[in-house]
């Protein structure tokens, strides 16, 4: 599958599909949800892996009424699999909180779990990894929750480290004065070590774009291991 594809299906894995968005009722007769897509800005590797791995830093972003943005560390098969951990922030919060989340297809398997709030600012280290029975959520090191393998079995392909939004008025992460960094990007190898990611742009966006037009970002195009990201408007 080439990567062009396997992007378009990436936008079917992920992040941050809660109830609550969904199912939000308009408010006054007649008024559309804000949640109007899936927008990414950020980086991937394909790659055969068991986790991935991000220093992100966390900030707190304008919102759209129903929506999210986040940004987060996640293994997939590249197309509806996948299992993340981040940071995220949904509409009517005052501040981001820390996640995680996976989702197996065509088992129907979804779980997203929110924990503490994420200060903005902080620079956080968020691994997503598995031994040969579990998959484990670590943020700076700690776990914050399991799940066995056997529960989400797909086939780890790649590695992807992205914000995300769901609406073209919501902030992309960082701003022009304020870039959000994402760096030490590392992925686990079969053998089971931790090594450095060498992460490109997705190459049907152009150098230096995200998934819309004022979602920038500093991705070499011989790949980097660090980088920010930003929303030009702001």
């Amino acid at each position: 599958m080439s990567r062009t594809v396997q992007y378009k299906n990436a936008k079917l894995v992920s992040v941050l599909i809660s109830t609550f968005l969904l199912f939000a009722v308009a408010i006054a007769p007649l008024k559309a949800s804000a949640w109007t897509g899936f927008y990414f800005n950020g980086a991937w590797k394909t790659v055969s892996n068991n986790g991935a791995a991000l220093t992100i830093e966390t900030q707190n972003p304008t919102i759209s009424e129903d929506s999210s943005v986040s940004a987060w560390a996640m293994t997939c098969n590249g197309t509806d699999s996948y299992a993340q951990v981040g940071w995220v922030k949904f509409s009517g919060y005052t501040a981001p909180k820390y996640f995680y989340e996976y989702n197996y297809e065509p088992g129907g398997v979804w779980y997203q779990k929110t924990l503490g709030t994420a200060t903005a600012g902080s620079h956080n280290d968020f691994m997503v990894g598995c031994d040969s029975t579990t998959m484990y959520f670590k943020i700076n090191g700690i776990s914050y929750g399991t799940v066995s393998l056997s529960t989400i079995p797909f086939t780890r392909s790649m590695v992807q480290f992205f914000g995300e939004t769901h609406d073209e008025d919501d902030q992309c992460p960082g701003s022009v004065a304020n870039p959000v960094t994402m760096g030490n990007a590392k992925y686990k190898n079969t053998s089971n070590s931790w090594v450095s990611a060498t992460c490109y742009n997705p190459s049907s966006l152009g150098s230096g774009y995200g998934d819309l037009s004022t979602m920038r970002n500093n991705i070499s195009t011989s790949g980097s291991t660090e980088w920010e990201i930003w929303d030009s408007r702001y």
